[in-house]
């Protein structure tokens, strides 16, 4: 269930498209891990959580300056169509390792969300739904690193993944309307739990002296919410790297559901590693963008 409700989220009809859209994107992020990490060191073994279909990853780029690299999903098959789209020889190939149907909060487990949707069948109310719901919550425990054989990597990398960990959630929320208003209370509570969860097992994959770089999409500027009007104005704050400025202007009042909340605590968990921050403007689609901040920390 998991998998279908990710894929009807992340669908695109101008998939085909995509690829060539987010050039500016995949250099972006390329320009940090070659100015911050690649440029000083060898990889080891890296991890990219949330892999996909990887249309943000230049994995040729990255298989150059790794000896090995793990993909990790929840959805196996667009990790393969990604390594069929990229084009990888065979050497490229035989650097990279896929691990599927990984669930990284442990808060989606399939026993539960049949019984949340058991008890909206059953009409319980939705005050006893939400008690359920915040008792699992507090009980959860992700289960993510022995779902990677607990390996410590010199690299890892998460890529606007914080926003996605709610999106079960919601959907699960907007099954019954009667239901929809007294779920979606919960949801930002949920959203940050669950970014602060994922955000401490992002430290436990690296390693000694390893390095972490993770971009968030933390506003998203669109005609539907009528914030492309914002656009030119984070460009030119941008261009003279007053990142605080637009978290003051544009973001005291939202953001995207987990993901701003996940890069204030990473930032803090981060603080004493000096953690390098680059922020951006991501073309998603054509009527659609993302204002992305990111962190890169050495672990040292």
């Amino acid at each position: 269930m998991i998998l279908d409700i990710y894929e009807k989220c992340n669908a695109d009809k101008g998939c085909h498209e995509r690829w060539e859209r987010w050039e500016s994107h995949r250099d972006e992020i390329s320009a940090v891990l070659n100015e911050r990490i690649f440029s000083a060191e060898k990889i080891k073994n890296a991890i990219i959580l949330g892999a996909g279909r990887c249309e943000d990853i230049d994995l040729k780029f990255l298989l150059k300056h790794v000896e090995s690299l793990t993909l990790v999903d929840y959805d196996y098959n667009s990790m393969e169509k990604a390594i069929e789209r990229q084009q990888l020889d065979r050497e490229e190939s035989d650097k990279v390792t896929l691990k599927g149907n990984v669930e990284f909060t442990g808060f989606y487990k399939e026993e539960f969300i049949n019984e949340v949707i058991d008890k909206i069948k059953r009409e319980e109310s939705p005050e006893s739904v939400v008690q359920f719901i915040t008792a699992h919550l507090s009980s959860i425990n992700s289960g993510l690193s022995q779902s990677l054989d607990n390996n410590k990597y010199s690299l890892v990398i998460s890529g606007a993944v914080h926003s996605q960990l709610i999106v079960p959630y919601t959907q699960i929320a907007a099954l019954n309307e009667d239901y929809t208003g007294q779920l979606m209370l919960e949801a930002g509570n949920i959203a940050n739990t669950l970014a602060e969860n994922y955000n401490k097992n992002l430290f436990s994959l690296v390693g000694e002296k390893g390095w972490l770089f993770s971009y968030f999409d933390v506003m998203e500027l669109s005609e539907s919410n009528n914030t492309l009007q914002y656009e030119e104005i984070i460009n030119g704050l941008l261009v003279q790297n007053e990142y605080q400025k637009i978290d003051e202007f544009f973001l005291q009042n939202g953001g995207v559901a987990g993901a701003r909340h996940g890069y204030n605590h990473l930032f803090q968990l981060a603080r004493q590693y000096n953690p390098f921050e680059k922020c951006w403007i991501w073309q998603f689609r054509d009527n659609k963008k993302y204002y992305i901040r990111s962190l890169c920390v050495n672990k040292v």
